[in-house]
């Protein structure tokens, strides 16, 4: 686990709300907190979809669980955008299933992909300043660390990819 504290609020913000960049990433939760506080819960309503849909995800490799950012991303933008900034805003995204499997792959990993539950991405406005964390979860207790290794330095390279400024606190 890492805390990376971005500099330049307006980037991270450009590069979360108005462009693609994150969009393959699946959101657990994401809260707005502008004159009132909004709540959104990434969690799919599976009885909002039909059968015949909820096959379609499946197939598509698509997730069942968590809505992608792509789909949640212009409803936060509606709610952020304007002369004034948030109060607060943080959301939890987790890597998609492709990305977890990437990097179980990796010859540096020694878990087992159907052993990671979830790679983690914390992002967190307040009081003016973008702070990122990452986490893991897995199913059941691993003391090998190269998970986490790999997706911290997964979550660097990426962020550094975008163009962001940060550094570890």
């Amino acid at each position: 686990m890492i805390a990376l504290e971005i500099k330049g609020t307006k980037n991270i913000m450009n590069a979360l709300l108005l462009t693609g960049q994150f969009d393959s990433f699946l959101v657990e939760d994401a809260v707005i907190t502008t004159f009132n506080t909004f709540h959104i819960d990434g969690h799919l309503v599976a009885d909002f979809y039909s059968g015949e849909e909820l096959e379609e995800l499946e197939n598509n490799q698509k997730s069942t669980v968590f809505s992608y950012w792509s789909d949640i991303r212009p409803v936060c933008f509606q709610l952020i955008k304007g002369k004034k900034t948030p109060v607060s805003f943080k959301v939890v995204l987790h890597a998609a299933p492709q990305l977890m499997e990437k990097i179980a792959a990796n010859p540096e990993c020694g878990v087992a992909a159907n052993l990671i539950r979830s790679l983690i991405l914390n992002i967190r406005y307040d009081n003016g300043k973008v702070t990122c964390v990452t986490g893991s979860a897995f199913t059941t207790f691993i003391m090998d660390k190269s998970v986490e290794k790999l997706w911290d330095a997964y979550v660097r390279q990426l962020l550094s990819g975008f163009g962001l400024d940060f550094e570890e606190i």
